[in-house]
């Protein structure tokens, strides 16, 4: 049996590739498959396989550079190039590099199988020199390179335009799914042969491209009716878009404008690009050029008066905020800006939010919604409108329902818990901003939250903690007085002596003496 090897980074085409086609009935064997070219190059080095499947594009060695080593090993595989990319320079290189065939993706399995017949037959020496002729294959799949480059990559090839001079009227339509394979799924349904035979029937040319898995649909016309091109690929997206799915396959279509001859096609793929790309994000079946000029144009001047409307709050007000996302929801859902533009001011009211709560109510809201960078992050990639609104939804809930619940009881807690934490470290050289982090709040807000509850400051309720503990030591202990000013948090002994006297009215020594006096003269507790 003949040995195959399958170097793919996707691990879905390689299990397919692996397990749809009936090898047995070829004479073939898989003995190996690589999701990476350097390891595809180890193992097919290790195996020695008579035949290999390879991308293109893949980590660590791509399959040209792939081939290309393999050759100058002396290895004699025959290879077979699958990639979901036409350039040109790849198809040239398949040619320079005697690949038995170039195949776009998305292949059929026969098609597969086929190619890899016909590797056999070149491995004994047997090649078809007929209608399967390799070379004639790969020079189709050349001009189609040739194609891409000039419509999708933005390239001014040479090529005989000729046959494209009878057209006076050019506009691409590109189809999008969220689903994988759409040229796959949309073919079984006969989506794309009734498409095709629509836009036939009506004088429309169209040659077909598929990339990045979006189905481009490349229409030429030189109508003598009335109806405009336009209105034909509109009719045509409307009929078969199906409200926006085909039974389970979600479909959007984003046509592009006219051009007036074939080397202009790039412009229409672009516009047609990110009209399907804002009807995937909207879930719009049909979205058109002048609708996204539009979005583009509004989209501009409202992130600047967000931004500045953002900027100018100076405190967390629930109305202005709640009234902030009901108007950025209102954007969303009438689709009257860019997805790139409600990501970026989602993103800023979320991070605008996340600000004025820390300030105004010293809490690190993350420790109750989660990570802050993270939600960012998700904001920006959403998929879709829904899931997008729904993460600020559920932002702006989240957060007024905690403060509704906890604004009260949080601050009794809170001042609580100061307290008990003074009352055991007072002895302690205690900052201002190492407690608010301990709590996980704002150093600013601790110092008001605890004055206007107690009546006294952090520091004055300290310096009673240490008074009255040495006051108790001064009673209780012969330690010297040095020594009961370094136990209660002072290392300046003379400091904790005038402090002493401020707030006791004798010195330290003295009111010793007074308790001593006092103790020998009768037994009562001394305050």
């Amino acid at each position: 049996m003949y040995k195959l090897f399958i170097a793919d980074d996707e691990q879905l085409v390689v299990e397919t590739l692996s397990e749809m086609i009936d090898w047995d009935a070829f004479g073939v064997r898989i003995i190996g498959t690589a999701n990476n070219g350097k390891q595809a190059l180890e193992r097919i080095l290790q195996s020695d396989p008579d035949i290999v499947l390879t991308d293109i594009r893949m980590p660590g060695l791509n399959g040209l550079d792939l081939i290309r080593t393999l050759k100058e090993n002396g290895r004699k595989a025959e290879c077979i190039i699958v990639s979901g990319y036409s350039e040109f320079e790849y198809a040239k290189e398949a040619i320079e590099l005697e690949a038995v065939d170039y195949l776009i993706k998305p292949v059929e399995l026969d098609e597969v199988a086929r190619t890899v017949s016909r590797a056999i037959q070149r491995l004994g020496r047997n090649a078809d020199q007929t209608g399967n002729n390799p070379e004639l294959r790969i020079a189709k799949a050349l001009d189609r390179a040739v194609f891409t480059d000039l419509i999708v990559h933005g390239k001014r090839p040479s090529f005989d335009q000729t046959p494209y001079g009878q057209y006076d009227q050019f506009a691409v339509i590109l189809i999008g799914s969220p689903a994988t394979l759409l040229l796959e799924r949309m073919k079984d349904k006969g989506i794309t042969d009734a498409l095709l035979s629509f836009l036939a029937n009506r004088g429309i040319v169209v040659d077909l491209l598929y990339e990045q898995q979006k189905v481009i649909l490349l229409c030429m016309a030189n109508l003598e009716e009335d109806t405009p091109l336009t209105e034909i690929l509109m009719a045509a997206a409307a009929t078969f878009s199906n409200g926006g799915s085909w039974d389970d396959t979600l479909l959007s279509f984003g046509i592009g404008p006219v051009v007036p001859e074939i080397m202009h096609m790039h412009v229409s793929y672009l516009a047609a690009y990110k009209a399907c790309q804002m009807g995937l994000f909207f879930g719009a079946p049909v979205m058109y050029v002048s609708s996204w000029t539009e979005i583009t144009r509004v989209s501009e001047r409202v992130v600047s008066d967000w931004s500045n409307q953002i900027q100018s709050f100076i405190r967390y007000e629930q109305k202005e905020f709640e009234a902030m996302l009901e108007r950025w929801t209102e954007w969303g859902t009438k689709q009257l800006i860019a997805p790139d533009t409600l990501k970026k001011t989602g993103a800023q009211w979320a991070n605008r939010l996340h600000d004025l709560i820390g300030q105004d109510y010293g809490i690190k809201i993350g420790s109750v919604i989660g990570d802050r960078t993270r939600l960012i992050e998700e904001i920006h990639e959403a998929p879709d409108w829904a899931s997008l609104k729904k993460i600020c939804m559920d932002l702006a809930q989240s957060v007024q329902f905690y403060l509704n619940v906890t604004k009260t009881t949080l601050k009794e807690k809170v001042v609580h818990e100061i307290k008990a934490y003074l009352e055991s470290h007072y002895h302690e050289n205690i900052q201002l901003d190492q407690l608010a982090e301990r709590f996980d709040l704002n150093a600013s807000y601790v110092s008001n939250l605890y004055s206007k509850s107690t009546g006294q400051t952090i520091l004055e309720y300290v310096t009673l903690l240490r008074i009255r503990q040495a006051k108790k030591m001064l009673r209780e202990s012969s330690f010297k007085i040095s020594k009961i000013s370094t136990n209660v948090g002072y290392d300046n002994q003379r400091y904790f002596c005038q402090v002493f006297k401020k707030h006791v009215g004798v010195s330290p020594g003295q009111y010793r003496e007074e308790h001593m006096i006092k103790s020998e003269g009768d037994h009562s507790p001394i305050a």
